[in-house]
């Protein structure tokens, strides 16, 4: 097929970026910034000596835009900052995927106690612990959407993860019997391996001590939310952004 020349004639990286579009939900319109976030925190991008990894990511995706693979929707200055893949082309990223067990997206009927990575798409309830396998080979683990959910689904699930790499989040409200409901569930700390944290638009309101735990972190995605109280990141070396409304004193290493 067309599709199928166009995804074998992408450079290694490039196809990296585009079965990685497939964790989106549909219609979703991605971040640039994110995505880059996203991809340099998987691996995906290597040091270049003459251009950051950022700018390096930028250029894979640029490439997806030439083969008209994903739709522009913002420029700015020429510089791109969001687009959305097409719905049949995503239904082809995720096929990929799936056959590559690169990346599934868990629903009801399928889910994987294999692959590397795995998406939820506005599901977050008991339904999903009870179809929970443990899978040792999970380093990724992204949810999508905006609903409350139960602290303890989050606990459940992470407690099993040690070697996650990349957690998303955003757009979860924790709710738990005699905790705050804008509190990180303590379990996270205990992820010693995590380059992304994402927990935009969360109401979480001050970041924990266990956070100086993460020393591989890179990107603490708290998009949407205000830390009134101090914030100390400045154990955290490997840090490349941090964002967020930091209405208290922030104490940030020379990473950032």
């Amino acid at each position: 097929t067309v599709f199928d020349l166009s995804f074998k004639e992408l450079r290694h990286e490039s196809k990296l970026c585009f079965l990685y579009l497939s964790i989106y939900p549909e219609d979703y319109e991605i971040n640039v910034e994110k995505l880059i976030q996203l991809l340099v925190a998987e691996g995906f991008i290597q040091d270049d000596k003459e251009m950051m990894m950022e700018d390096v990511a930028r250029y894979y995706i640029e490439e997806l835009i030439d083969r008209s693979l994903v739709e522009v929707v913002k420029r700015k200055r020429g510089k791109l900052m969001s687009f959305r893949i097409h719905d049949l082309i995503r239904e082809l990223a995720i096929k990929k995927a799936k056959e590559l067990n690169f990346v599934t997206v868990y629903n009801e009927h399928h889910f994987s106690t294999t692959c590397r990575r795995e998406v939820v798409h506005h599901l977050m309830d008991s339904n999903y612990l009870c179809d929970r396998r443990v899978n040792k080979q999970m380093r990724s683990f992204l949810f999508f959407g905006e609903r409350r959910s139960d602290i303890t689904y989050v606990e459940t699930i992470t407690l099993k993860l040690k070697l996650l790499r990349v957690l998303n989040l955003g757009g979860l409200h924790f709710i738990c019997q005699g905790y705050s409901p804008w509190s990180l569930p303590d379990v996270i700390g205990g992820l010693v391996h995590l380059r992304y944290l994402g927990i935009a638009d969360t109401v979480v309101n001050n970041l924990p001590d266990f956070i100086s735990n993460l020393r591989f972190l890179q990107t603490l995605d708290a998009s949407g939310n205000s830390f009134e109280r101090m914030t100390d990141l400045s154990k955290l070396t490997s840090l490349r952004n941090a964002i967020g409304r930091f209405i208290g004193e922030l104490l940030i290493g020379d990473a950032v």
